[in-house]
Parts: C-alpha cells; structure tokens; sequence
C-alpha cells in the first residue's frame, strides 16, 4: 500500500514543478519547452509530473495565475503601507537595479501572447488577465484617495490604464534593448512624475 501523501506535499510537489518550470520557460522561451524538460529538472516521474499538469500550456498558464496571486498580494500590501505613493516609489526605483537580462519571463509571455493572438478562445482570457490587473490598481489608487493621500486630476480607472500601458511597454522595450541606450532610469523617473501628477500627490 503507498504512503498517504499529505496536501501539503502536494503543494509542495506542484510549487517545485512551477519553480523549475518557469527557470526553463526563461532559458529556453515557450515554443521550444517541452515537458520532458521539467520532468528532467524535478525529483518525479512523467506520471507524477502529468498528474499536476496535463500539457505545456496548462503548466505556463498556472505559472500566470501564481504571478497574478502574488500582484494582487503585493498590491494589497501596499495599500496598507502608511504611504503608497512611497511604496510605489520603491518599487520603481528598484527596477534601475535589475539586470538587463533579469526580466527574461516578459519575453516568454509575449512570445505566449503573439502565438495565441488570433485564437478566438483565449480572447477572454487575454481580456480577463487586463481587467484583473486594471482591477488590483484601480482599488489600490481608490484607497489611497481614502486615505487622503491621492487626489486624481483623471479618472482612476484610466491613470491605472495608463500605469499598465507604460509599465508593460517597459518591459518589453528592455527585452529587445539595454537599458542604458533606451535612458531606462530616466523613464522611470518620467513616469514617477507624471504618474504622481495624475495622482494629485501633493509631495512628489
């Protein structure tokens, strides 16, 4: 009879698979993964892995969905800092740090993206992935203004629109180009600026 294996483990076991999976999907993009390569880089068999994951999109996509868990948390703790203007702060100027080839993931999922752009089926899902990000900024912002600490000169659900306009054209400009030839930090700043006058933020 085979041990019981607690839920526990088995997240455990399904973090592992993410954790390679997502290393590999930046080494070697999205077309070119196959699941024999995760079933290489993880301590289970082609069984125990497919048990968790029935096929490369469906490994990919939860990938997504935990990245989603940890935005909307982040967000969420922001939203509790004594200055989320501060806290936003922070997280931009900590972008200049990142290396020019940190960011690698960006590239797998617009390489995800491109593929699957004409596939009437994923319109939605592409659809529902833009509102859930609009709708983690946007209660964000609204707890700020709570707060006292926002008061918009733009309707807040389109300074979060614009938040994920730049912050994505960002990323992607850095895919294809280094930071230094596209005044990366000096975008960041930019962005700051504008972003806290949209925001009324009265300290910028």
């Amino acid at each position: 009879m085979s041990p019981k294996v607690t839920e526990s483990h088995k997240e455990e076991r399904k973090r592992n698979i993410l954790d390679a999976a997502k290393k590999i999907f930046k080494k070697k993009g999205y077309e070119a993964f196959v699941m024999q390569d995760v079933i290489d880089a993880v301590d289970l068999s082609r069984g125990g892995v497919y048990s968790y994951f029935s096929n490369k999109e469906d490994l990919f996509l939860s990938i997504l969905e935990s990245m989603n868990e940890a935005y909307e948390n982040e967000l969420n703790e922001f939203a509790k800092k004594p200055s989320i203007w501060e806290a936003l702060k922070d997280e931009f100027e900590g972008y200049k740090n990142m290396k020019d080839d940190e960011d690698a993931f960006s590239a797998v999922q617009i390489e995800y993206f491109l593929i699957n752009r004409r596939a009437p089926q994923k319109t939605e899902y592409f659809n529902d992935r833009y509102r859930f990000a609009i709708a983690q900024l946007v209660n964000m912002f609204k707890q700020g203004v709570e707060n006292g600490e926002f008061k918009p000169n733009y309707p807040i659900e389109t300074i979060a629109k614009y938040f994920i306009t730049f912050n994505d054209g960002l990323h992607i400009a850095s895919i294809f180009i280094k930071k230094n030839e596209m005044n990366f930090n000096e975008q960041v700043d930019l962005f700051l600026q504008q972003l806290g006058t949209m925001l009324g933020v009265e300290k910028l």
